[in-house]
């Protein structure tokens, strides 16, 4: 069948001044639903976090760019400067 696209549920979580990407009820964190094939660098794209200026991960490890998403994974995302 031509033009079904599977959905599947993924859990984010942006951190620090990231968490001003995500409506203020959900306090940085929300579950989404995501096209199969996605990237967490995809996902966060579309949320505007800028990605050379993050630290990505996905269920607590760095992911390979090019890995899609599955199920019930976590992405989590900050910023890689820190103040001091």
């Amino acid at each position: 069948m031509r033009g079904i696209i599977c959905l599947m549920k993924v859990k984010v979580k942006l951190i620090a001044t990231y968490r001003d990407l995500l409506p203020p009820e959900r306090r940085g964190k929300m579950e989404m639903e995501v096209a199969e094939g996605t990237t967490a660098v995809d996902l966060l794209i579309s949320l505007g976090v800028p990605i050379e200026e993050s630290v990505v991960l996905v269920d607590g490890r760095t992911p390979d760019p090019n890995q899609p998403l599955q199920e019930g994974d976590s992405v989590c995302a900050f910023s890689a400067t820190a103040g001091g």
